[in-house]
């Protein structure tokens, strides 16, 4: 693979990674944001769910497994000193 085509790759999946963050992050804004029944609130917190997931998965496919390790190990560090301050 050449050099031009491995960064494009490593570009577009970081930029799917933090587009999975960001839609995350608007999943837990809708009920803030949205003036509307409960239904329509629960298909589009739905929608960008899956919208969210299917980006994530992407990126880890783009990214490989190295990123994929690095990714879960600060998460899983993160949510130990979580889990400490809680108790």
């Amino acid at each position: 693979m050449s050099e031009k085509m491995r960064r494009l790759k490593r570009s577009f999946g970081l930029f799917l990674f933090w587009v999975s963050w960001l839609l995350w992050g608007v999943m837990l804004l809708v009920p803030l944001l949205l003036d509307a029944d409960l239904t329509t609130m629960t298909v589009t917190a739905t929608v960008l769910l899956v919208a969210a997931e299917v980006s994530f998965a992407l990126s880890i496919l783009l990214l490989g497994r190295p990123f994929y390790h690095a990714v879960k190990a600060r998460v899983k560090a993160l949510w130990g000193r979580i889990s400490l301050n809680r108790g």
